[in-house]
């Protein structure tokens, strides 16, 4: 009896063990590495760019590949994503795999249309739309973005974009936006995205950080630029914000992705000359807030850690403690007056604030109710925002005194 119980159940695991109906080889599908997104001229439809890799190329298997191109670029018209996808297999071979798509580029004039959101929130339920893709805004047309950008030194797109990302990181330029922190901040605050472009501005700024996408002097090299922010708000895209900005916005966040940067800041002995200085924040934002007043007040500290990189004008910051004295209130100084004007810009133009200070404000509230009522975004033009910068100068190089060139006598 035992053995014949045992019998059936082992005969009836073939049916629930089974699974291999819906299987398909490697070779059958077609990664896509980089999705694009563009308005149509047509009325409420989409021209959907795919860039589709190679995976011979960049491999072991050279011979097979030496005369190939690194990736297929394709561009349908359709209603969304999905049906993109689907028609898109009617020219080619393989089936469409959007499972590994980490980087998505939209055009700016689709970004600034009303069904923008729609069309993006519609498409994550679809379980091959990762959250964690990385969101870039092109100032031109996402197929026009995406076929400029021949990098020099990556042979597979994908391998592009996912060192970018760590470049992101080290310089601050850029926010690190991606659709999960779309979705989560573009109804209650303003949503940083990265911005992008492959055109190039004439127009020339006379800070070297005050660039947006397009504006940074360059010769040679790829022709891709990504530095600044699109600003999204209620989801669109209602304006820019420059390199520099986007570095304030950054700072003055409780934390952020990009602990460290290079600044250029003017020397307080020799104003026509710049230092360089690396600024490392490593600490979380301190923050006090009140509520009880008509206009409320956040009292914000930033404490920073201050490397001097360089010092063109020869003079000793190092030794000479009045002079580091002068250098340290100089910094702060432009710290506070840049965050500054950055605030009043969103409180004047774009009417929210994207340094995520809602999240430190709705703590104050019991429910989510409460905070919604209170409604902070339109409270948040007449707060009162009090900024300090804890400055620590830490170093000043490797060598102690500038090298200078004796007389001859």
């Amino acid at each position: 009896m035992r053995r014949l119980k045992f019998s059936f159940l082992l005969f009836a695991s073939v049916f629930i063990l089974a699974g291999c109906w819906d299987k398909s080889e490697l070779e059958e599908r077609g990664y896509v590495v980089v999705l694009g997104i563009d308005k149509s001229k047509e009325d409420h439809m989409l021209d959907v760019t795919f860039q589709i890799e190679n995976p011979q190329v960049g491999s072991s298997s050279l011979a097979m590949a030496q005369n190939e191109p690194p990736s297929d670029i394709l561009t349908i018209t359709a209603t969304d994503i999905l049906s993109a996808k689907e028609l898109a297999n009617s020219s080619v071979s393989r089936k469409l795999d959007l499972s590994q798509v980490e980087t998505i580029i939209i055009g700016e004039a689709f970004a600034k249309s009303d069904y923008f959101h729609n069309v993006i929130a519609s498409s994550l339920r679809d379980p091959e739309i990762r959250r964690k893709m990385i969101m870039i805004v092109s100032k031109e047309k996402a197929r026009e973005f995406i076929d400029n950008n021949h990098a020099k030194l990556e042979t597979r797109p994908h391998k592009y974009y996912s060192f970018m990302r760590n470049r992101w990181k080290d310089t601050g330029y850029v926010p690190i936006s991606d659709l999960n922190r779309y979705l989560q901040r573009t109804s209650g605050a303003l949503f940083l995205a990265i911005y992008a472009t492959s055109e190039r501005d004439e127009e020339r700024r006379k800070n070297p950080d005050n660039y947006v996408a397009g504006q940074v002097p360059q010769k040679e090299g790829d022709p891709v630029q990504m530095i600044g922010s699109a600003v999204f708000k209620d989801g669109k895209m209602i304006g820019t914000l420059t390199g520099e900005e986007t570095r304030s916005a950054l700072l003055i966040r409780k934390k952020s992705m990009a602990h460290h940067y290079i600044d250029s800041i003017k020397d307080p002995k020799k104003e026509d000359l710049m230092i360089s200085a690396r600024v490392l924040k490593e600490e979380q934002a301190r923050f006090r807030i009140d509520l009880t007043k008509d206009h409320p007040e956040l009292y914000i500290t930033v404490p920073l850690r201050v490397q001097i990189l360089s010092t063109p004008s020869g003079i000793d910051y190092a030794s000479n403690e009045k002079n580091q004295a002068l250098l340290k209130r100089d910094i702060k100084k432009d710290l506070e007056e840049k965050t500054s004007k950055l605030i009043k810009k969103t409180k004047e133009e774009y009417h929210a604030e994207p340094f995520v200070w809602y999240e430190e404000v709705r703590r104050k509230f019991l429910t989510m109710e409460d905070f919604i009522k209170y409604d902070w975004q339109n409270k948040y033009r007449d707060a009162q925002i009090h900024l300090d910068f804890e400055i620590t100068i830490e170093s000043f190089g490797s060598t102690l005194k500038p090298q200078k060139i004796k007389p001859k006598e």
